[in-house]
């Protein structure tokens, strides 16, 4: 059972990151999640993954398993909708987000999806939580469209009591007397959440709105306020959809959404190649470390600049290969195996870590 409570941050404590297969609310800039309301046929599904793909979407979310207000509402494909969900954020590269509610789709969806979300209308299903907790799949929990914010966040305690700390709330609107929006986005939870929390926040303008045109500024609205994210509904033709057509957006208009919050597809890439950049360089820091243990053990000096000569010939020789600059690939270089030395001569004044 995870000790850390959904509705504490004890200060000076860290935020949770929930990875979702590389995509990490609570650490990545803003990343989106975006598709249709409901996956209606497989043509449909993949062009939306295209669309959402292809402006810079991190996640592609479809509705497969709909908890619609109406029992005449379109309900959605079930399993079928969520194989073809599964294969259209294969062809595109994108982890998926499907919604669960009912506790006999949960392992089918565990199985298919990267994140399950659990709906407004279940937020308070304890026994839904207990069972989307113990997948072990991260989860989105959406706020209740009556809940305060400790209610949502005691919601949220459900799933981490099951020692699943993977779970990104959402904020998608309140009931008011209000009528000019589907719901009233309630912009103040966002802080107060984070506040309160170390949960990641993000925002659901679709659903807050019930209108497309109000999406983008409650999108803006959502990043200046510090959420961690947002989860949008796109369709390639939101006015043939079987479900929400009023606040779906087309690609036109999810393209003018990530621009309007500076966010592109190749923007996107040159984050994960950046990201790996980092993650090879950690790997290889470990290795030049073991290195450096073998190296105390037969007594050889921590600097052997004929192996370092070599190494920065190999690196030169690839640099030309790939069409960069030598010069200043040997320079990274430089600093690289300086800053393996120095981590190999502090091991040898402090000892290699304990073995756990």
């Amino acid at each position: 059972m995870t000790e850390r409570k959904a509705h504490r941050k004890p200060e000076g404590s860290t935020n949770t990151i929930v990875d979702v297969q590389g995509v990490r609310f609570g650490h990545d800039p803003f990343p989106v999640i975006a598709g249709p309301a409901s996956v209606e046929s497989e043509s449909q599904v993949m062009l939306a993954a295209e669309i959402v793909a292809d402006r810079g979407a991190s996640l592609l979310r479809g509705g497969t398993f709909r908890s619609q207000s109406s029992p005449y509402a379109y309900s959605g494909m079930g399993r079928s909708g969520l194989a073809l969900l599964k294969k259209a954020g294969q062809s595109v590269g994108l982890p998926i987000l499907t919604e669960v509610g009912e506790i006999a789709d949960a392992e089918v969806a565990a199985d298919h999806a990267d994140m399950l979300e659990i709906g407004p209308a279940n937020m308070q299903n304890f026994e839904l939580l207990r069972v989307v907790g113990r997948t072990g799949k991260p989860v989105l929990l959406n706020r209740g469209p009556s809940a305060t914010i400790d209610e949502w966040l005691w919601s949220a305690e459900y799933l981490l009591a099951e020692g699943n700390d993977q779970v990104v709330m959402c904020e998608r609107g309140i009931r008011t007397f209000e009528h000019s929006t589907q719901n009233t986005l309630d912009i103040s939870a966002v802080p107060v959440v984070k506040e309160k929390s170390h949960l990641p926040v993000i925002v659901d303008p679709s659903h807050a709105a019930g209108h497309r045109s109000l999406v983008t500024p409650l999108a803006l609205a959502a990043q200046g306020v510090g959420a961690d994210g947002l989860a949008v509904e796109v369709h390639p033709s939101p006015d043939e959809a079987l479900s929400d057509q009023m606040q779906q957006l087309d690609g036109i208009g999810f393209g003018a959404l990530m621009d309007a919050l500076g966010i592109s597809r190749m923007r996107q890439a040159v984050d994960i190649v950046d990201r790996e950049i980092v993650r090879l360089m950690a790997r290889r820091r470990g290795l030049s470390l073991a290195i450096g243990r073998v190296k105390a053990v037969r007594g050889m000096p921590v600097q052997i600049p004929d192996r370092e000569a070599e190494l920065l010939a190999i690196i030169r020789d690839e640099a030309v290969l790939q069409g960069l600059d030598p010069s200043y690939v040997e320079r990274i270089f430089k600093e690289i195996l300086a800053e393996s030395r120095a981590a190999q001569w502090q091991e040898r004044q402090v000892g290699p870590p304990a073995l756990p």
